[in-house]
C-alpha cells in the first residue's frame, strides 16, 4: 500500500474530512440617515369611521322615537266641538264644572232618551285643543220612576245596591240614600244615589298618557272625588 502523496485528492488520515464552518454573511443595514417609511393607518381611519357613523345612526334613531313619543304625549285628547243636543236633566251639570274635569264637549254616542222608561242619558269628553291630553269621560243616567207605572224608586234603589259588583260604601249627605261602588285602585268612579222617585247614576273614568310607555288608567282617588262634586251639584235640581 503506498502512501498517499502530497497534492493528491483523497481523505485525510483518518477516513474523514474536517466539518466547515458555514459562512455567516451579514445582513445588509439600512443606510444610516435615512427616514423609515410611515406605517400605513388606513385600517384604522375606515373603522373610526364606521364607528362614528353608526353612531350616528344610533343617534338619530333615538331622537326620531323621542320626537314621536313626545307628539304622542302632547296631542290633544277628544274631538272637535260636537254641539249634540242633551236632555233636560244634563242641564243640571254646569259649565264650570264640565270644564274643571276637561269633558267640555257632549258625546253623542252616550246621550240617549228613553220616555217610556223615564230615562235619561247624559255623556261628556274632552273637547280637542280646550281639554288637554288625557282621556276623561263623564256619564250621568237619569231615571224618574214616576213616569213608570208602578215605579218604586227606593226598592229600585235597593236592587241597584244588590247587584253592583265591587265594594259599596254608603254616602251621607247626597239625596235620600247613596252609595260608591269601588272595583280597584284605577277603577272609574261610580257613585248611585236616590233622590224622592229619581235614582242617579254619575261615572267618571279616564286615561293618563305617559310620555314614554302605555298609558295608564287614571286613580280612584281621582275617579271618586268627580262622582262626589257632581252628585253634589245636580242633587238640588232634580
Amino acid at each position: 500500500m503506498h502512501p498517499q502523496q502530497p497534492g493528491s485528492w483523497g481523505p485525510p488520515p483518518g477516513g474523514q474530512y474536517p466539518q466547515q464552518q458555514p459562512i455567516q454573511q451579514p445582513y445588509p443595514q439600512a443606510p444610516q440617515g435615512y427616514p423609515q417609511p410611515p406605517q400605513k393607518k388606513r385600517g384604522k381611519r375606515i373603522g373610526l369611521i364606521v364607528g362614528i357613523c353608526l353612531g350616528a345612526l344610533v343617534l338619530l334613531g333615538a331622537g326620531g322615537f323621542l320626537v314621536v313619543a313626545y307628539l304622542n304625549y302632547t296631542k290633544p285628547a277628544g274631538d272637535p266641538p260636537t254641539n249634540a243636543a242633551l236632555p233636560e236633566d244634563c242641564d243640571l251639570v254646569g259649565g264650570a264644572t264640565l270644564k274643571r274635569l276637561h269633558v267640555t264637549n257632549p258625546e253623542p254616542i252616550i246621550i240617549g232618551e228613553d220616555p217610556s222608561g223615564g230615562r235619561s242619558t247624559c255623556g261628556w269628553g274632552p273637547t280637542r285643543g280646550q281639554d288637554g291630553n288625557n282621556q276623561r269621560t263623564l256619564r250621568i243616567d237619569v231615571r224618574d220612576l214616576s213616569k213608570v207605572d208602578g215605579g218604586d224608586a227606593k226598592d229600585t234603589f235597593q236592587t241597584y245596591q244588590e247587584n253592583s259588583s265591587g265594594a259599596i260604601r254608603e254616602i251621607s249627605g247626597i239625596g235620600d240614600e247613596a252609595f260608591l261602588v269601588s272595583r280597584g285602585a284605577d277603577s272609574p268612579g261610580e257613585l248611585n244615589f236616590r233622590e224622592g222617585q229619581k235614582i242617579v247614576t254619575v261615572g267618571y273614568s279616564g286615561w293618563n298618557r305617559n310620555f314614554l310607555g302605555d298609558s295608564t288608567q287614571m286613580s280612584s282617588a281621582e275617579g271618586e272625588k268627580a262622582v262626589l262634586d257632581v252628585a253634589g251639584e245636580i242633587v238640588s235640581g232634580l
